[in-house]
């Protein structure tokens, strides 16, 4: 089994890769001083064979030079395909993921000493909410019968438009007639609506309310994300069988998902209503794109196979 060092503690957001790597190899916890920065933050950092591969899990925020220079390979889950420092020689692409329940693994890999880096208080918080994200499931493509959709998006400041899109999905969905809807916008805890109307308010969901409800919808929109992200929801929907539709991405994926076989592009939200209606429509169209989105997920974004081909590029780097 192939040995692993993790030299930093990442945040919740990185619980993905944490799984998919203790899959397949065995870990230990070994702190380097040159990622202590990284702490707490959106990264995980390894070394594997004595190279190392830092796994940038954030918004597109810009690469981090320091852990790029002290790094064999960079890889980028948002890299996006406007921006210099993303074009970087080591900067490499990843597949979409999702934040999920490793909980306990966290707690075991790094324990003390984790709670010593972060502080007693911190470490616990990003316990707490790993154990309220959903357990990683993947179980064979079901059929999705009936006409419910759900979705709930939160309302960012600083994201005009990608909460307008959001919302009129939302909208979308419920004039539809062939939709049975659940969801809408999750109200702001200082009452900011951000311009939007109150019918696209809802209420908020637990992670795992959230994740039990998608996994139910025979339709999903990979909404806009923070600063052009993808959002985590798209490898969720894939793994549970939805129907995808999304906007163009404006990140680079290693291998770019196909119209109409594992995903459904749209334009602009103009397009919502009619391909709302043309899936509700179409069975075997829908299930054809939500088949082949499973499909993809598994042959590309499960933990373990996301695990490997970042080995077998860091052995190749």
């Amino acid at each position: 089994m192939h040995k692993v060092t993790i030299l930093n503690i990442p945040n919740y957001y990185s619980s993905f890769y944490l799984l998919g790597l203790e899959r397949i190899a065995n870990l230990r916890y070994n702190p380097r001083k040159e990622f202590a920065h990284l702490n707490g933050k959106p990264f995980l950092v390894i070394e594997y064979k004595g190279k190392i591969a830092v796994i940038e899990n954030d918004d597109p925020i810009g690469v981090d030079m320091s852990a790029y220079s002290d790094s064999d390979l960079y890889f980028a889950t948002n890299k996006l395909l406007d921006r210099e420092d993303y074009s970087l020689k080591k900067v490499t692409p990843l597949f979409p993921h999702y934040s999920i329940d490793n909980s306990f693994a966290y707690l075991k890999l790094f324990g003390f000493k984790g709670m010593g880096a972060l502080g007693a208080k911190e470490f616990l918080r990003q316990f707490y909410i790993l154990f309220r994200r959903p357990i990683l499931t993947n179980k064979p493509f079901e059929h999705l019968e009936g006409n419910y959709v759900f979705f709930s998006g939160s309302i960012w400041k600083k994201e005009n438009w990608a909460n307008q899109m959001r919302a009129e999905f939302v909208t979308a969905c419920k004039s539809n007639p062939y939709i049975e809807f659940e969801g809408g916008m999750n109200p702001r805890t200082d009452g900011d609506l951000c311009g939007l109307p109150p019918s696209v308010m809802d209420k908020r969901y637990t992670p795992k309310d959230f994740s039990e409800k998608s996994s139910k919808s025979i339709i999903g929109f990979s909404n806009p994300a923070v600063l052009d992200a993808v959002s985590w929801r798209l490898g969720e929907y894939w793994n549970y069988g939805c129907f995808v539709i999304s906007f163009p991405f404006k990140i680079e994926i290693p291998t770019i998902p196909i119209h109409g076989n594992h995903i459904h592009y749209i334009e602009g939200p103009e397009e919502f209503s009619d391909v709302l209606t043309f899936a509700m429509k179409n069975p075997d169209y829908r299930e054809k794109v939500a088949k082949g989105g499973k499909t993809y997920f598994q042959e590309n974004c499960l933990p373990e196979i996301q695990a490997k081909r970042i080995f077998d590029l860091l052995e190749n780097s």
